[in-house]
């Protein structure tokens, strides 16, 4: 086997896994809101984005982000809580309030559902 073939089939190998990676995430238009709007009232779209948002801007600052799936809903209302105000510091700011944190529960919640 050639230099240039075995270059093409890793890059090919590549491409696939990325885009099959890509292919099985949950895009905002096909979340199910239907759990998350019976626990909590009124939660929309616009809370789902907002919460989602926070989320990916503040809790991977540190440590990697988790999947929303990957604690449940009473790990994520135990550790929420604590990781926020290290998130705040680490922006220099209050990037986080306290409404924010609730949408960021409510998304984890919905995302995880």
């Amino acid at each position: 086997m050639t230099t240039r073939y075995l270059f093409t089939t890793a890059i090919t190998i590549a491409v696939v896994s990325l885009l099959a990676a890509c292919g099985s995430a949950k895009s905002t238009s096909a979340i199910n809101l239907t759990a998350a709007q019976a626990k909590y009232p009124g939660y929309s779209m616009a809370d789902f984005t907002t919460g989602q948002a926070l989320y990916a801007a503040n809790c991977g600052r540190c440590h990697p982000a988790f999947a929303p799936n990957s604690h449940t809903e009473a790990q994520w209302a135990k550790w929420v809580p604590k990781m926020v105000p290290m998130a705040n510091k680490e922006a220099g700011t209050v990037a986080i309030d306290e409404s924010g944190q609730e949408l960021i529960l409510k998304f984890l919640y919905a995302a995880s559902h």
